[in-house]
């Protein structure tokens, strides 16, 4: 007896995204509070972003120190009451930094809601800050970050900074152990009360609440969070400079056995009419596991063990990213497919198949990005700070569902020219005698 394979129903018509309901209130500090009501289970989550300027690398290593002792003791409360008071109702709350933003996490029992943000209202006005926290923090970052920089996805990107643009602490994630060496509680206590306040800053509430009411009751627990310094004109958000170096270059790295490709060109910014096309080009080309250049470098050819396209931000300017990491004999060959692969995406456009497939995947994707509690807060956090606004997630949504072939085949032509790549390969060059990817 011969079996017969079960055919799949084709996959119906994406569903529209239906904004749970929402409260947006900008309070009088200037605090923008986003509060959405998303009951899937009794709980709640709470994000908040403070944006932050390096504009040193001494300033990115004190906002490292800010965060890591952030949440350890105020004069109502020690770090072992915060930590007690949060376990007590089943809540956490935690900080951290990137090189644009001071955030916070906090999760637990809707219910904890109200001691959530009590703890986090005491911290942000009157945290310690106190030296012996601040030293044992600075001896922990030292040690973590001696390590975080020996990882090559590290080097590699600061690599390509630097030859992108020179010197640029504002996009530096990791500080350097010298500039935190050079840090004392001082440098804290002051950036604390200069950096860490509402005007600008976004808090975002997900779970089972209601909006309004939620709303209400951040604006009682952080009515005393005002800023005690003026600050910076949003208007006047550091910009991106000018390339710096185009092309390629080989960067050195001594011993090394693996080798990082790291290209970049400038895209247009998420509010643009054509984003959406242009995502599901960047999804063809390289933006998941059956994209073209994942099935061409690394299934294909076993050239890279792990190569993607994807969209970064520098500072005010949106990029496509594409990486690759491969072994460095094959250093040379990898570039050579890369570049090919883009010459073909720009003169053979993708198909409507793969534009199909690419939607399907990005919407699918989306369906996850609001599946949870979790998910619609990072989701609704990442569109504010961004400068979108909440609801972008629906809109970018139909938009996608309403791009044609042609869309993506446009915006194909236009950002996939191998000639408007510049970047790095770091690798150890001294058992390289092929370094010219036109050859």
């Amino acid at each position: 007896m011969t079996r017969t394979a079960a055919l799949l129903p084709p996959i119906g018509p994406v569903p529209p995204l239906t904004i749970p309901p929402t409260a947006d209130v900008r309070l009088p500090s200037g605090l923008r509070v986003v509060a959405v009501r998303y009951p899937s289970i009794p709980m709640a989550e709470l994000r908040l972003a403070i944006p932050l300027d390096a504009a040193s690398s001494h300033t990115g290593a004190v906002h490292e120190l800010l965060a890591a002792t952030l949440l350890h003791g105020t004069p109502r409360r020690s770090r072992h009451t915060i930590t007690d008071e949060l376990a007590v109702s089943g809540a956490a709350l935690a900080a951290s930094r990137t090189s644009r933003w001071l955030g916070l996490t906090g999760s637990g029992p809707a219910a904890a809601l109200p001691t959530l943000l009590a703890v986090l209202a005491d911290s942000l006005t009157g945290a310690a800050h106190a030296d012996d926290a601040v030293h044992a923090a600075r001896d922990r970052a030292r040690r973590q970050i001696a390590t975080t920089r020996k990882q090559p996805q590290v080097i590699a990107s600061e690599a390509l900074l630097d030859q992108l643009y020179g010197d640029l602490p504002r996009m530096q994630d990791v500080p350097r152990g010298d500039a935190i060496a050079a840090v004392g509680p001082d440098d804290v206590r002051h950036a604390h009360r200069t950096v860490v306040r509402p005007d600008n800053a976004f808090l975002v509430l997900v779970g089972d609440l209601a909006p309004e009411a939620a709303v209400a009751e951040a604006a009682r627990a952080l009515q005393p969070w005002r800023a005690l310094s003026p600050g910076q004109d949003p208007g006047t958000a550091p910009q991106l400079p000018v390339l710096r170096r185009p092309g390629t270059a080989w960067v050195h790295r001594p011993g090394a056995v693996q080798s990082q490709i790291r290209l970049v060109r400038p895209a247009i910014g998420r509010d643009h009419s054509d984003f959406a096309a242009l995502t599901l080009a960047n999804i063809v080309f390289g933006g998941y596991f059956s994209s073209r250049l994942v099935a061409d470098v690394r299934e294909r050819r076993g050239l890279a063990y792990r190569c993607e396209a994807a969209f970064r931000d520098h500072l005010d300017q949106l990029v496509i990213s594409l990486e690759a990491d491969t072994a460095t004999a094959s250093a040379p060959e990898t570039l050579r497919r890369i570049h090919a692969q883009l010459r073909l995406m720009a003169e053979q456009p993708p198909s409507a198949a793969e534009v199909e497939a690419a939607r399907r995947y990005v919407t699918g994707m989306t369906a996850l990005a609001t599946s949870s509690q979790q998910a619609w807060a990072g989701s609704l956090l990442m569109s504010l700070t961004l400068g979108q606004e909440p609801d972008r997630i629906a809109h970018f949504l139909d938009a996608l569902t309403r791009v044609t072939v042609e869309d993506v085949a446009a915006a194909a032509a236009r950002f996939y020219d191998p000639a408007d790549y510049h970047g790095i390969v770091l690798g150890d060059t001294a058992h390289l005698t092929d370094t010219d990817p036109s050859l």
